[in-house]
């Protein structure tokens, strides 16, 4: 989990924007997934689309049902590579994060 406060934090003087890349996080019984996504350049398309799919691809996928966060990445993995309607950007990745975390998290207490 990373606070979205972080995400409203100015740059350092001096700098242009931030990094090329950022990440898509998914949360399992046995592992806590980052997959390295792009925020810029001519691959970012298809390359966050096939990070969204290696997540939907997992058996331990929850399926798009089983949350916003889980139906995002979903809607992410499947869309089409000419359009970057619904790949979002580092706000968008950590909101669908923090969701099927936070999701997973209270489903794992009530099965306690």
């Amino acid at each position: 989990m990373q606070h979205p406060g972080a995400l409203a934090q100015a740059p350092a003087p001096g700098r242009k924007g931030g990094p090329p890349w950022g990440v898509l996080r998914y949360t399992t019984d046995s592992s806590y997934l980052v997959i390295k996504t792009l925020t810029r350049g001519p691959d970012r398309i298809a390359v966050n689309r096939a990070a969204a799919r290696l997540i939907t691809e997992l058996p331990e996928f929850r399926g798009p049902a089983a949350g916003q966060g889980e139906r995002w990445l979903s809607d992410c993995a499947n869309g089409p590579l000419t359009s970057s309607e619904g790949v979002g950007g580092p706000t968008e990745w950590l909101r669908a994060g923090n969701l099927q975390h936070m999701t997973y998290v209270v489903r794992s207490l009530s099965d306690g």
